[in-house]
């Protein structure tokens, strides 16, 4: 399963209003998003997604482009069920 950058946007941008108008490739940091924000987008994005997300991998990430590269990734890794 591929999750797309819209797929990061929307699920942040639908549930953290002060995100709605983020786009798949502004920097969180030039967003001026505060950790706790990341850290309930991480939520978010677990609850979403089904895997294990967390609001340093956000950082690092850096946008939601590349947060979706991340989660395609950790999903990739799961064993099948």
């Amino acid at each position: 399963m591929e999750i797309t950058a819209m797929d990061v946007v929307g699920a942040i941008g639908s549930t953290m209003d002060e995100l709605g108008h983020m786009g798949p490739d502004d920097s969180f940091a030039d967003l001026d998003i505060d950790s706790l924000s990341l850290v309930e987008a991480a939520v978010i994005l677990s609850n979403k997604f089904g895997v294990r997300v967390d609001e340093f991998e956000l950082i690092e990430a850096g946008s939601a482009r590349a947060a979706a590269s991340m989660v395609t990734e950790k999903l990739a890794l799961q064993p099948a069920i």
